[in-house]
């Protein structure tokens, strides 16, 4: 039987994949013609058609899609490991893995299905660094959302274990 931490990663990643599907099916069935756009607000936020050959904010554009498909079945590789080694009760980190993997899968299904990967969310704050910020997907979101938790667990975890190795040596 399946653990529950392999369940809830599962059930994560499935729901991130179909949000990431979902959005860029409705999306590109409304917006069907590339560079079409709708504004949400002004040019601050606009919902776009737009395809990205490369990675996530179009980086390796120009590379082989053989290497990028590597790269992206790579990383989803190196999530299950990490997934394997992560303690029963450390919610954050399945958390974190589940939404790399749904959002990896999202966009390892537009590259095989469609050859580049369907964008669509584009911000331009009007300064940099986010002056006509790359547009993205929920997949890319999640993606960094993800990432962005497991480095703020790996930082608050070290910094703990560092307190911690500290005062144990104060006490010898």
């Amino acid at each position: 039987m399946l653990g529950r931490k392999l369940l809830f990663f599962l059930a994560l990643a499935a729901a991130v994949t179909a949000a990431d599907l979902v959005t860029k099916s409705i999306v590109f069935s409304r917006l069907p013609h590339p560079g079409q756009t709708v504004s949400v607000i002004g040019k601050t936020f606009e919902i776009v058609h737009h395809t990205n050959t490369g990675g996530m904010w179009g980086v390796g554009q120009s590379w082989n899609p053989w290497i990028l498909r590597l790269v992206r079945f790579a990383a989803v590789a190196v999530v299950l490991v990490i997934l394997y080694q992560t303690r029963p009760g450390d919610r954050v980190s399945v958390v974190s893995l589940g939404m790399i993997m749904g959002g990896a899968v999202g966009n390892i299904h537009d590259s095989l299905r469609l050859g580049s990967v369907r964008d669509f969310l584009k911000f331009d704050f009007g300064f940099d660094p986010f002056h006509a910020f790359p547009t993205f997907n929920i997949a890319d979101s999640a993606i960094c959302v993800g990432v962005g938790l497991l480095a703020l667990q790996m930082l608050l975890s070290s910094g703990a274990g560092r307190k911690e190795a500290g005062e144990g040596s104060a006490r010898e």
